[in-house]
């Protein structure tokens, strides 16, 4: 009986700690859905940014993905993600280069897309008008590729 009151006290000293990304409030999962492709083509690329320094810098980004199409839909699903205020870019990578390819006046000949179907004029969606707030357990959200 001394035994058992022993390992009673001897484990009652200890705190047990949760896996944070699992059970920490402050992160859930996004699902991304694109859609709008001509045809099933390569691949999409997707940027997921932090910052308006990560947005607007080429090649930086807080998460990448690459994601096949299926029936000229894409979906990629960000888990563990910590709540806070993104933008997303994407663009159908149809010869899978990695790169938004562009005609000879510099004009996208790939079609791309950004978070809140923001447009751009002259360049991409701006971090104001592409940013989102992520602060659910789950949330969806939508680009149509153009």
């Amino acid at each position: 009986m001394k035994n058992i009151y022993f390992l009673i006290l001897v484990l009652s000293q200890f705190t047990f700690s949760q896996d944070s990304t699992k059970f920490n409030p402050h992160y859930g999962i996004l699902t991304l859905n694109i859609t709008g492709f001509e045809n099933n083509e390569g691949s999409v690329k997707v940027a997921l940014s932090n910052s308006k320094d990560d947005y607007t810098t080429k090649g930086k980004a807080f998460r990448v993905a690459i994601v096949l199409i299926n029936e000229k839909e894409a979906q990629y699903i960000f888990e563990g993600l910590p709540y806070g205020i993104y933008a997303i870019k994407t663009f159908h990578d149809e010869n899978n280069n990695g790169e938004l390819d562009t005609n000879f006046l510099g004009i996208p000949s790939e079609n791309y897309g950004f978070s809140n179907n923001a447009k751009g004029s002259f360049g991409p969606a701006s971090w104001e008008d592409a940013q989102f707030k992520f602060d659910k357990d789950s949330m969806t959200t939508e680009i149509n590729i153009d």
